[in-house]
């Protein structure tokens, strides 16, 4: 079965402003993550449910979501979906070293 991969406005938000955040400093580097993060996300598209569960996000927000990990440290992200159906929403792309999500 192929998914369907969607980004919330918010999940689209964190990955810009992390693409700005890396190109003030080296564009090139910038233009590899967000390259990197896209093909990431695209393999969504096939057996979404095999990333686990993000545990702390769940039990708060009442929403099951699910992370995959994107890069390598110190540059490790978490990208947080949900699947429904057919469909793969992104919701956060939050950089690891960051704190669980409140509600």
């Amino acid at each position: 079965m192929t998914y369907r991969v969607v980004f919330t406005a918010r999940a689209r938000a964190d990955v810009l402003e992390q693409f700005r955040y890396l190109a003030d400093r080296s564009p090139d580097a910038a233009a590899r993550w967000y390259v990197g993060i896209e093909k990431a996300v695209a393999k969504l598209s096939t057996l979404p449910e095999r990333h686990p569960i993000a545990q702390d996000e769940t039990n708060q927000l009442g929403l099951t979501l699910r992370q995959m990990l994107y890069g390598r440290r110190p540059g490790v992200f978490r990208i947080l979906f949900s699947v429904e159906g057919d469909t793969v929403t992104l919701h956060y792309v939050r950089h690891s070293a960051r704190g669980p999500i409140e509600p």
